[in-house]
């Protein structure tokens, strides 16, 4: 009986010792990311142009351009936001700044501050090259250019709605639907003449990124 004890116990012990060595996999938390989606439809020249996310390779790119001052001077930074594919030259781009900020406290604008001027710049004036408000262009199939103008004298108007800022591990996100109508124009490098298309209809779903 005495034996039968002993074996009992060495054998709890060898059991132990073995469960105590299993190393036991640890699943971290799923990391919650920013839903991301784009989408542009409209009539440009009386022509419907609709791009979709993940269709003939369309995606959505964002960047930005920064004018940096020194102190005390104030630095201001445009956003850019722009679905393109590889497999087509159309594309859409749109342009809106500025956001301002004192460069001496950090490289680019705060959360706070990225936040405030696009949720409260809902209908902002037409700027060139997007540096004091929007700016809209569109890669023709033959890979023209056609781009808003800041002083046109037609009809143009723009409207940004749904605003939603989030963030992730990625970075800081302004989500946002864009309502506008306006001209783009190109000059013919022969001719040298200013031509237009009219775009009618328009919204575009995307995104910002700080």
């Amino acid at each position: 009986m005495k034996n039968l004890k002993i074996a009992i116990v060495a054998t709890l012990a060898i059991v132990f010792a073995m469960s105590s060595c299993i190393k036991h996999e640890v699943i971290p938390a799923p990391v919650p990311m920013v839903d991301l989606n784009c989408h542009f439809i409209g009539s440009i020249n009386g022509t419907n142009v609709e791009l979709t996310e993940n269709v003939l390779g369309y995606y959505c790119t964002t960047s930005k351009a920064k004018i940096l001052l020194p102190s005390p001077s104030l630095s201001s930074a445009s956003y850019f936001s722009e679905m393109l594919s590889s497999s087509t030259p159309v594309s859409i781009k749109i342009a809106l700044g500025s956001v301002v900020w004192d460069a001496s406290t950090a490289i680019d604008p705060d959360v706070a501050a990225f936040n405030a001027f696009h949720g409260s710049n809902l209908t902002p004036n037409f700027s060139a090259t997007g540096t004091a408000g929007f700016e809209f262009s569109y890669r023709d199939g033959t890979g023209v250019t056609w781009t808003s103008k800041s002083n046109s004298v037609n009809f143009q108007d723009v409207t940004f709605s749904n605003i939603l800022q989030e963030s992730d591990t990625s970075g800081d996100y302004s989500k946002f639907t864009c309502n506008f109508e306006c001209y783009v124009y190109h000059t013919d490098a022969v001719t040298l003449l200013l031509d237009s298309l009219l775009v009618q209809a328009a919204e575009y779903e995307a995104w910002f990124k700080r």
